[in-house]
């Protein structure tokens, strides 16, 4: 099958691209906490990208015009038990595609074949129902619910706690 996606690593020149994704509230509709000082965002996105503990990726359209439709990042969550911490965002007009879920394999593979995690997590809010089926799709295993963790849409709701294993990310690939 031929790749529909490709994700290529955010360098200097995506900065401000960047600082507008992930300070633009209609990307996070489920976030409790999205930054609002762009200019807090743009330096926390320059020092992250030659950082060892943060990967960010645009996701492009593999076409040749390369349009970015989200962006996928993996950075520590432990470093020293080697766990990495998945998440992703989509612009609206790309979602139910299966885009997300491509990327986010892309991910994780970079995460277990190329940089030995042993573990990769990722969190969501429990109403976010794309997230979860994107995570269910990628073998990964609720492990875990916070209960009224996040303050969202003037209610606290539950976080979801998601995981998979280098051995069980290798042995569903094949590898």
């Amino acid at each position: 099958m031929n790749a529909r996606i490709t994700l290529s690593p955010v360098t200097p020149d995506d900065i401000d691209f960047i600082t507008d994704l992930e300070s633009n509230a209609s990307l996070w509709p489920f976030e409790d906490m999205l930054p609002t000082d762009k200019e807090a965002v743009r330096k926390t996105v320059a020092e992250r990208i030659h950082s060892d503990w943060h990967r960010q990726f645009l996701i492009r359209l593999a076409t040749p015009e390369a349009t970015p439709v989200g962006e996928v990042h993996i950075h520590w969550y432990i470093k020293e038990r080697e766990s990495w911490e998945l998440g992703y965002s989509l612009f609206a007009e790309y979602r139910g595609q299966g885009y997300c879920t491509e990327a986010a394999q892309l991910a994780l593979k970079l995460a277990f074949e190329e940089w030995k995690a042993h573990r990769v997590v990722a969190m969501c809010n429990e109403y976010n129902t794309s997230s979860i089926k994107v995570l269910d799709r990628l073998g990964m295993v609720r492990e875990g619910v916070f209960q009224e963790e996040i303050h969202w849409n003037n209610q606290w709701v539950n976080q979801y706690f998601y995981a998979i294993l280098d051995r069980e990310y290798l042995g569903s690939n094949g590898i």
